[in-house]
């Protein structure tokens, strides 16, 4: 959807409750007024492995263009999200379906597999992970949920993502593992978009609540290959 028709919600957080205030149009978010927003970033696993789908994102995009990055996109705004906290965490859960539902393609034996909420698993808290509020220059600033998409083992993948003016773009990307990401995350951070400098720098820390959820439900999930 072209970003001049998109809306996005106001997000408003106090100690660690969120609430949404209203609507802003998304160039207006994606702007120098750094309005935050909810958004969602979704690690594709290869069931029962460690390895990772790591896509680079196209060069048309206004934020992040020609990075590396995971899967994932923004919460459009919708009356639901006035309810409160429950309703929000619905609406981002909803999002997270949706953008998998949209970005990537899975088949196996020629067969497409249709994904469910059974292979999307949260490892964050709701806007647990934070983009772009430490950095003035950023365009992008928001409360970020991360999850882990289980992809059944032997799959033909396609990635896509829609940049916005509204193309549709098949996009560019590696299977790599979650160790090996990590290392070339730290060496190379600049060469990240801003969802998976997110989710990497919580990767990154073995202190984190994050990253032990993620290697909990990695683990757990290793004798799953189906």
């Amino acid at each position: 959807m072209s970003e001049n028709k998109e809306y996005l919600p106001f997000v408003l957080k106090e100690e660690e409750s969120f609430s949404v205030g209203g609507f802003v149009r998304r160039d207006i978010v994606h702007s120098s007024f750094r309005i935050p927003h909810f958004s969602v970033n979704i690690v594709p696993i290869i069931r029962g492995t460690e390895i990772t789908i790591l896509h680079k994102r196209s060069k048309k995009r206004k934020i992040g263009p020609s990075k590396y990055d995971f899967n994932g996109g923004h919460v459009s705004y919708e009356p639901l999200l006035l309810l409160g906290p429950k309703a929000i965490e619905q609406s981002i859960d909803k999002t997270a379906l949706r953008e998998t539902r949209e970005e990537i393609a899975v088949s196996n034996d020629g067969r497409p597999y249709v994904f469910s909420s059974r292979d999307l698993i949260r490892f964050t808290k709701v806007g647990e992970l934070l983009t772009g509020f430490d950095d003035t220059s950023s365009i992008n600033v928001g409360y970020m949920t991360g999850y882990i998409l289980f992809i059944p083992a032997d799959s033909t993948i396609i990635v896509t993502d829609e940049n916005e003016d509204g193309t549709i773009e098949e996009l560019s990307y590696e299977e790599i593992d979650i160790s090996q990401l990590v290392s070339s995350f730290k060496e190379n951070p600049s060469n990240f978009a801003d969802g998976a400098t997110a989710v990497l720098k919580e990767l990154s820390n073995p202190k984190s609540d994050a990253y032990n959820r993620f290697w909990h439900i990695v683990n757990i999930n290793k004798n799953k290959k189906n």
